[in-house]
């Protein structure tokens, strides 16, 4: 199977918008995760998604198994923390999930984005723990610090640019 992530484009932000109904509804599932997106119908609203396509400091991402969507990414660099990059949303929809979709995507992130990144997760997803342990350890070019707060846990690593 062929794995590949592209910038999403403004005419592919509902397609987006759909797939964090999903997302969010299976983050929802977790201990300490109240998203207060939901509106009166029961509609997801992520409120930064049309930030995505105007902001120059955020960059969405659709990732694609052959010609299907199987998922997104939504980026971030924190220029107020320095130029620190944050994966601020990250989704493989169930049927493409352990077939290295998510590794080959995160590796196209991180060749368009090197530098100082910081992932975070909930404490009580264990899938997505396993994910980003192996991904931080795969791809720093140096230490790997762990913080946590009450729900959830970041890893702190570097990601140097690719030769």
């Amino acid at each position: 199977m062929r794995f590949f992530i592209k910038p999403a484009l403004i005419e592919e932000k509902q397609v987006i918008f759909n797939l964090i109904q999903h997302y969010l509804d299976e983050l929802s599932r977790f201990p300490d995760e109240e998203p207060d997106y939901k509106d009166a119908d029961g509609v997801y609203q992520y409120r930064y998604l049309d930030a995505y396509w105007t902001e120059k400091e955020r960059f969405p991402y659709l990732m694609r198994c052959e010609e299907n969507i199987a998922g997104f990414a939504l980026v971030r660099v924190k220029v107020e923390d320095g130029g620190l990059w944050e994966i601020a949303e990250f989704y493989v929809l169930p049927e493409f999930r352990q077939r290295g979709l998510a590794m080959a995507s995160v590796t196209e992130i991180f060749k368009r984005h090197p530098g100082e990144w910081k992932i975070m997760f909930n404490k009580h997803n264990q899938p997505g723990r396993a994910l980003w342990q192996k991904v931080a350890e795969r791809f720093s070019k140096g230490d790997i610090l762990t913080e946590s707060d009450a729900s959830h846990e970041y890893l702190c690593f570097t990601v140097a640019p690719f030769a």
